[in-house]
């Protein structure tokens, strides 16, 4: 069987928007962080005691923080690598409401788990951040696209795509059952779950259907031949202008 290695693909749109977004909260976190001693972490991370309190913004912002400078190179790369890959396989909308259902469910799990098992403990005011459960979703559709692709990417050993997932499973799973940390864990299983239930859902037939008949109502409207016109009352009244 042939064996096809990762390319090195153009950076995308979407993906480069997002690094650059990345990078400057990046800056500006380390900044505030150099001068005041807080980062934007604790502003713009999702934290379930600031969420339930109002910041409900945070389950939108969280992703784009980083508290290190590795963060920011591995999420960017799994984004250049494996992201860019991907928008340019899906398109421009398909790739962000990928993206937006991983991360928001990751958010969504985040907090759940975090309700139900550490609302009495320190962890409850833990921060979410980072692109983490973005790239563990994308490394997950990536396998189920092309499972028996070889993985080099950052690999001391060559992987395949497949065994490579499920080792990432395996160790997510692990962490959320023994460490500390578990709570973002299951926050990055939550975004890897979402995001392989959103590629289930629009590649079903059902869904398929429900798009063409979208689509075909679309195209089936008469265009509006209406032209900038004046119209005067019978009263002589001033003119009105229609479009």
């Amino acid at each position: 069987m042939n064996q096809t290695q990762i390319q090195i693909p153009t950076l995308t749109k979407v993906n480069k928007i997002i690094l650059i977004v990345m990078g400057v909260l990046f800056l500006l976190s380390s900044i505030l962080k150099a001068t005041s001693g807080a980062g934007l972490v604790a502003y713009l991370g999702l934290s379930p005691a600031m969420f339930f309190s109002g910041h409900i913004y945070e389950i939108v912002t969280y992703p784009f923080i980083a508290s290190g400078i590795f963060d920011v190179l591995f999420n960017g790369l799994l984004l250049w690598f494996i992201g860019s890959e991907l928008e340019s396989q899906w398109g421009v909308k398909r790739y962000i409401a990928f993206l937006v259902t991983s991360t928001i469910g990751a958010g969504l799990v985040y907090l759940l788990v975090a309700t139900v098992f550490l609302s009495d403990t320190g962890l409850f005011g833990y921060p979410l951040y980072g692109m983490h459960g973005a790239g563990s979703a994308l490394c997950l559709a990536y396998a189920v696209l092309y499972p028996d692709r070889i993985f080099t990417f950052m690999l001391i050993f060559p992987m395949r795509a497949k065994y490579f997932c499920m080792i990432l499973v395996g160790m997510l799973l692990f962490n959320g059952f023994f460490t500390p940390g578990k709570v973002l864990a299951w926050g990055h299983l939550g975004a890897m779950a979402f995001g392989y239930g959103w590629m289930h859902l629009i590649s079903s037939p059902k869904w398929k259907g429900i798009m063409q008949r979208a689509e075909k109502q679309r195209t089936a409207r008469p265009k509006s031949k209406a032209k900038l016109r004046i119209v005067k009352d019978e009263d002589e009244k001033p003119p009105k202008y229609w479009q």
